[in-house]
């Protein structure tokens, strides 16, 4: 990302070419910039240098004939284009000239430099916070910040001196830094405003507008977020974040959407250099060193406030230890990913809700002895075909097994012995398909039936008649097989 305030003697600006629309016959001169390593090119009109012009006339008093006078008759012809081109570049490079430690508010726009530069930029961000600033934060709702944004906020801090401030403050990053501070809940996408983003970013670098800044190679820090309790990225890797230490004594939900991070701990151990150790169950209380030599996780990589943890849309493969950094977690939500087997949860002794669907998730075995306190359970879209790994999970009271493999019956009785179940989804089920399904699932809960929601729905008075009957043949069977 370009700073043109420290890096003016390396800005170049030229124009490499115009091109002519041809239904309208408009004229657009292609304005390639360049600062330091970061380029972008802008499409202007003469119409919008001549505006331009105007403006900086009135306000900076530049001279009126250091732009190319207009023309009327013949002013598309090869020759004056090329003419014009050549005239249009000395004029920009000469502003660049005369305003070479700072770029008035004028030519920075017209130049796109709000859009790529640190500085103007969080100028804009300055101007939108101190006018909506304080209505955005009582709104209580998160606010959205592009990479490059987050990026800038982080570098400007690190400035030793920053440029003067112009018109009454209002572009001061004081108003940033006041925003930032007070923000509760913050979204992270490599672009503001474009729902396109999550199929464009998420698996390629693509690079922002005309730009050559690709949102993924930005490593930032978030110090000057200091209260916030969510943080959510959105098809950008966490792992951008070079320092996240400040965030832990008050971050309680943390969201990573539609990346290609492989594991958790490239979210939960994003700035550790050891995040590939395995994570011990008790977290030491000082530093300990291995027999290596390399330092062993702390307990500075503790989530002691993280509640909630949503991984969904990735590319994650297996539930890794780091998810034991995160002792107080409630809810995990791990959708949409290529986990086959579920692990180290055994020590989330607070976690009420886990959510797997799906995934590649075959069998179930024991999961009592990694997840004895689950309330909700949602398996959705696996490849599962028994349940007796699930039978006791006593805690459960909602279960969702809609669009796995399940065939038999018979599995349902695993789950229906469980004492606190209330609601049960098998829609998406090869047996879900069978006659009279429904009253044929009931009847396995026998004196439970009516207590039961089935697929989101209660039995009818029909259906537990039926289940009623089924009950008391089911009864006589067991007894029967009992003798």
């Amino acid at each position: 990302m370009s700073c043109y305030y420290r890096q003016h003697e390396e800005t170049s600006v030229t124009i490499p070419k115009y091109s002519v629309e041809s239904s309208a016959g408009i004229t657009y001169y292609d304005i390639k910039v360049r600062v330091a390593n970061v380029e972008w090119f802008v499409e202007r009109r003469y119409r919008d240098f001549s505006q331009l012009h105007e403006k900086l006339v009135d306000e900076v008093s530049i001279s009126k004939k250091l732009l190319p006078p207009k023309k009327l008759v013949g002013n598309k012809q090869p020759a004056f284009l090329e003419q014009r081109r050549e005239q249009l570049e000395t004029y920009l490079q000469e502003l660049l000239i005369y305003f070479r430690n700072e770029l008035p508010r004028l030519l920075a726009e017209f130049l796109d430099f709000n859009k790529y530069d640190i500085i103007y930029l969080l100028q804009d961000l300055a101007k939108l916070f101190n006018e909506s600033g304080d209505a955005l934060l009582s709104a209580k709702k998160e606010y959205n910040l592009s990479a490059l944004e987050v990026f800038a906020i982080s570098e400007r801090l690190a400035l030793p001196c920053p440029p003067s401030n112009e018109q009454g403050g209002k572009f001061d990053f004081s108003h940033v830094l006041d925003f930032c501070t007070q923000l509760a809940a913050l979204v992270v996408s490599p672009v503001k405003d474009n729902t396109s983003f999550v199929q464009d970013y998420n698996t390629v670098d693509v690079p922002i507008g005309r730009s050559n800044i690709i949102p993924n190679r930005l490593s930032f820090n978030l110090n000057a977020f200091r209260n916030l309790k969510t943080l959510k990225f959105s098809a950008l890797s966490t792992e951008n974040i070079v320092d996240i230490e400040l965030l832990k004594p008050t971050l309680q939900t943390i969201c990573v959407h539609n990346t290609t991070i492989t594991h958790i701990n490239q979210v939960l151990l994003c700035d550790n250099l050891h995040k590939a150790c395995d994570v011990p169950s008790i977290l030491p209380d000082h530093l300990t060193t291995s027999s290596n030599g390399e330092d062993e996780l702390l307990t500075t990589d503790a989530w002691n406030e993280l509640s909630e943890l949503d991984l969904t849309g990735n590319l994650l493969t297996q539930i890794d230890s780091s998810v034991r950094t995160a002792p107080k977690l409630r809810r995990l939500v791990l959708e949409q990913n290529r986990i086959r087997n579920v692990q180290n949860l055994a020590e989330l002794p607070h976690l009420q809700m886990l959510s797997l669907s799906g995934n590649l998730i075959a069998e179930c075995i024991d999961w009592h002895l990694a997840m004895g306190n689950l309330v909700t359970l949602k398996l959705s879209q696996n490849k599962i075909k028994s349940l007796s790994g699930l039978r006791k999970l006593l805690s459960l009271v909602n279960l969702d097994l809609s669009c796995n493999l399940i065939e038999q019956l018979d599995e349902v009785d695993h789950v229906a012995n469980l004492p606190l179940l209330e609601t049960l989804r098998l829609t998406g089920n090869p047996l879900a398909g069978s006659v009279d399904y429904r009253p044929r699932v009931f009847a396995r809960f026998h004196e439970r039936a009516a207590e039961i929601s089935l697929d989101n729905e209660p039995g009818t008075q029909q259906e537990m008649d039926t289940a009623l009957v089924l009950s008391a043949l089911l009864k006589s069977k067991q007894r029967q097989q009992q003798k």
